[in-house]
């Protein structure tokens, strides 16, 4: 007996000391260009057609390793990935990384100034041996398989974390939400830009005004720079020109000025937008860029160690090397939406609004609704995913995820911990919020959330991840 206890505790004492040795963390950055063609577009119908090129289109992201678990996050300048197409990208990346695809959080920016794919729509409009379909799918493999050799490329890179920082600023004069309530009880819509000075002069509403950002570092400097803010990121958009829009040329900018690598994630941002400060001019493009690259750079120099003030917080400090190995850790939930089958959602509705001779648009939203539902009736299940470094914590939601999701997550976590929020993961979904979207009165929102009631649902899942310290 005491022989064996003695082997358990030399294998006890073996494998402390490889741990000991061994970085808790490591970490690689990459980034792939996928920028669409000119002439017709890939996109599933929003973006018919481009017909130039303003700002390439990237893909940025990290390689986290811990615990011998590999973990990916990414973040990517196109509209949106529905259905297989997000599946397509993520398991492209998790294969060249050597990881499941359940720990590969792929968030989109949203800018409509970029393609969103959506094959099982492009196949319900166009047909299985369509040229549209092939086109599409020839695309979407396309840039998966460079996603997945930027991936590649950065493997050997890993090099390890010493610590890691969630600071973050308050943005001035950059978002607001586009349901303007109304003395009547109505709502009125605000959208991402507006010269109505009705809509311009109403208050800002119920935002989330803080911008987030995890540094991680090295012994000495900076490695990488995720930053987290709720808003719609486009300031114009419609002429066919492909463009990363504001939180790309704001990251560019300060990329340039630190020599940081910036990535950049659009959180809740379903119910929020820039209208209130846009008023969808080259010359208001340039004002809400100069607001968002001051939040982010604020935010970063108080990462650096720079002086917080009302404005700037240092909420959080990762010492890497004294963690446990538990105190790294990616869990998983799943969240179940409901498929809707109310007014224009309802079987009848969606067999008219497909019919030939019906306007684009509509047979676009009945296809995308379609490919969404046949998903969830297959079985399908949204995984919501959240990585933990000590006290810093950082959740992927799918979808348009309306503002108070981003609230409630953020009041879920204990005392003296950060919290950043990704919104634009799988997007076949697209809008959801608060149960009450479903009664308003007024509104756009509800008009594209592909679910029915799912607040409850939602606040569970983030109620299970946030908590499991």
């Amino acid at each position: 007996m005491t022989h064996r206890i003695f082997l358990t505790f030399a294998t006890w004492l073996t494998a402390t000391a490889a741990f000991a040795a061994e970085p808790r963390l490591v970490l690689a950055t990459f980034r792939a260009d996928v920028t669409p063609p000119i002439g017709n577009g890939p996109c599933v119908g929003f973006m018919p057609k481009v017909e130039s090129v303003e700002h390439p289109l990237e893909l940025r992201g990290i390689v986290l390793r811990a615990n011998g678990q590999t973990f990916v996050i990414a973040a990517l300048d196109y509209q949106g990935l529905c259905n297989s197409s997000d599946d397509e990208f993520r398991r492209c990346m998790a294969d060249a990384a050597g990881t499941t695809v359940g720990r590969v959080a792929l968030q989109s920016l949203h800018q409509h100034s970029a393609p969103a794919l959506d094959a099982d729509a492009v196949r319900l409009l166009h047909g299985d041996d369509s040229e549209p379909l092939r086109q599409h799918l020839a695309f979407t493999t396309q840039m998966a398989e460079r996603a997945a050799a930027a991936i590649r490329e950065a493997l050997p890179k890993l090099k390890p974390v010493a610590r890691v920082v969630g600071s973050r600023a308050k943005a001035d004069r950059l978002a607001s939400n586009r349901r303007v309530p109304q003395p009547d009880g109505s709502l009125l819509v605000r959208g991402s830009g507006t010269r109505d000075p009705k809509l311009q002069e109403a208050p800002e509403g119920l935002i989330d005004p803080w911008l987030r950002t995890v540094t991680f570092f090295d012994a000495q400097r900076p490695m990488a720079q995720l930053h987290y803010y709720a808003t719609h990121p486009m300031s114009f958009y419609g002429d066919a020109r492909i463009s990363w829009d504001v939180p790309g040329l704001a990251r560019q900018r300060l990329e340039q000025e630190t020599g940081v690598v910036q990535i950049y994630f659009t959180g809740c941002g379903g119910n929020i937008g820039m209208g209130k400060y846009n008023d969808a001019t080259r010359a208001a493009r340039e004002q809400l860029t100069d607001r968002l690259f001051d939040a982010m750079r604020r935010s970063a120099r108080v990462a650096a160690g720079g002086a917080a003030s009302e404005t700037e917080k240092l909420d959080v400090t990762v010492d890497v090397p004294s963690l446990m190995p538990t105190d790294v850790a990616w869990d998983q939930a799943e969240l179940r939406f409901t498929v809707r089958d109310d007014g224009p959602f309802s079987t009848a509705a969606l067999r008219e609004q497909r019919q030939a001779g019906r306007p684009f648009n509509d047979r676009l939203k009945a296809a995308m609704f379609s490919a969404w539902a046949n998903r969830l009736n297959s079985g399908h299940r949204v995984s919501v995913s959240r990585l933990k470094i000590g006290k810093l914590q950082v959740v992927h939601l799918p979808g348009e995820p309306f503002v108070e999701f981003q609230l409630f997550a953020q009041q879920q976590a204990s005392e003296k911990s950060f919290v950043g929020v990704a919104g634009y993961g799988e997007c076949g979904v697209w809008y959801f919020g608060p149960d009450s979207i479903f009664r308003d009165r007024g509104g756009y929102e509800q008009t594209w959330s592909f679910t029915g009631p799912c607040q409850p649902s939602v606040e569970k899942v983030l109620k299970q991840l946030l908590s499991s310290q």
